[in-house]
This record gives C-alpha cells, structure tokens and sequence, in this order.
C-alpha cells in the first residue's frame, strides 16, 4: 500500500469553508493508516495560526489545532519527523537543485526530504513546489 505525505496545503484545504471536493474525496477513499504528515507541516499550519490577528478567526483555527480533529490527535503515530535521514535527503535536494541552477524553496524541499526518506509520495495542490520528487496534486487525476 502507497504512503502519503500530505503538504501542508492539503491540511489548510480542509479548514476552508468550503474546502475542495476532489481533496475531500480523495481523502476519504485512502485508508487511515497510509496518511501521514511531516512535523514541519505542524510547524507551517502553527504559523499560519500566529500570523494571524487576534480575532474570531483565529481563535476557531487555534481550537482547532488544540482539539480533538486536530492534526496532532487525527495523525497520531503517523507524524513523521525531520530527523537524521531527512537531513541527508534534503542536502541532496538542495544540492542537486544548486547544481541544476533551479533553487528550490527550503521549507518545500524539508517536505520532499521527510517524504523521501519515509519512502511516501507527497499529496500537495502545488507538484510544481516538488520537482523531481513523487508527488500528487488529487484534483488533477488519480495517484498510482
């Protein structure tokens, strides 16, 4: 069975009010246990969080992120870190993309090095943040 990194943009899909029914259906045809997200994810979805004034808005997406559909209690067990073997994965990345004159951007490239090293394909509505890496955008077709 495949394994799904899901970018951080496909999370944010879903606190939309009215979030992407291809994302939406693709999600629920996958089983539980093949879906996974990266720690930096957490890290990116928290500063989006922040960034935003104090308000109502926020305040529902930070209930959110504390309570129980939060990404942390969905994916528990399926968070998968940026640790030693990430590293290496993205300093290839980096390099390679230096090497090839095409920079990539840093925090895409730590998404593609977790994904890479966890062996899943990346899940993101942008495939064109993730060269040379196995990625799915689930509004442009099926993945394998």
């Amino acid at each position: 069975m495949p394994r799904y990194l899901l970018d951080t943009n496909i999370l944010s899909e879903l606190t939309k009010p009215r979030p992407s029914s291809e994302v939406v259906g693709w999600l629920r045809q996958q089983a539980d246990d093949s879906l996974y997200i990266s720690t930096w994810t957490l890290a990116e979805l928290w500063r989006g969080i922040c960034r935003l004034p104090i308000g109502t808005k926020r305040q529902g997406l930070e209930d959110w992120f504390a309570g129980p559909v939060s990404p942390r209690q969905l994916f528990a067990g399926r968070v998968l870190a940026f640790d030693s073997a990430a590293a290496l994965a993205w300093g290839e990345l980096m390099a390679a993309a230096e090497r090839d004159g095409r920079p990539r951007d840093r925090s895409d490239a730590i998404i593609a090095a977790v994904a890479a090293a966890n062996r899943c394909v990346v899940v993101t509505r942008n495939l064109r943040d993730f060269p040379g890496c196995e990625a799915f955008d689930p509004c442009q077709g099926e993945a394998d």
